[in-house]
């Protein structure tokens, strides 16, 4: 953190994700529409509450329980860290052609055990549901301590996303065509993947992950 005086105000640097992979593998990988069915069909069959399933939702929980099961973390507890898009979950809403940020961060805490046993997705899909259930009272709610909630957690083993297919990164034209592949570079540091919308623009979406 960069002292300012009295009212330093500058933003404290989490040392544990900005620390890039030196012998890391970068690789991007992609969830077809009929591959996210099938998870949501195998959710629904094993949740004992039959909440909304997203597109979303089970690619995280899927990408997450796989990467603790390769990591195999020694941690008993891990935190998953990730945003929402609050535009439509605001009251009244704002539109989607709003033109900023309007993103909340949602945490999972989880049991690491429970994510190395067989159904390690289903685990991971509930501890992402109930923290989405939080934002439908008020989305806003406890926003004063989001960013201490979040630096209490720090040692504990720590996963995060990067990016959402909500962004339509491959619509994105600046003159000179849609673009071909998009990287996100910010998964180079520790425990983050990336998610995005296809490049093929049939539903499906793309995962970016860094492996050592």
């Amino acid at each position: 953190m960069v002292e300012c005086g009295p009212n330093n105000r500058s933003l404290k640097v989490w040392d544990s994700l900005n620390a890039i992979q030196a012998d890391g593998m970068k690789g991007l990988f992609e969830f077809t529409p009929s591959h996210i069915q099938k998870l949501k069909q195998y959710a629904h069959s094993k949740l004992k509450k039959k909440d909304h399933i997203s597109a979303f939702s089970v690619t995280r929980a899927y990408v997450l329980a796989c990467l603790v099961k390769a990591q195999q973390p020694k941690a008993n507890k891990l935190v998953f860290i990730f945003s929402v898009d609050c535009r439509s979950r605001l009251d009244p809403p704002i539109q989607p052609t709003y033109f900023g940020n309007c993103i909340v961060g949602q945490k999972v805490v989880a049991e690491t055990k429970n994510l190395l046993e067989n159904d390690g997705f289903i685990s991971a899909l509930e501890g992402i549901i109930k923290a989405l259930n939080r934002l439908k009272d008020e989305v806003l709610n406890g926003i004063e301590t989001w960013i201490s909630t979040i630096f209490n957690v720090i040692e504990d083993k720590i996963f995060a996303t990067a990016g959402s297919p909500r962004f339509e990164v491959y619509s994105v034209d600046f003159g000179w065509g849609r673009p071909k592949k998009v990287d996100v570079t910010s998964i180079d540091k520790k425990e983050a993947f990336s998610l995005s919308e296809s490049r093929n623009n049939d539903g499906g979406i793309e995962i970016g992950l860094v492996l050592s």
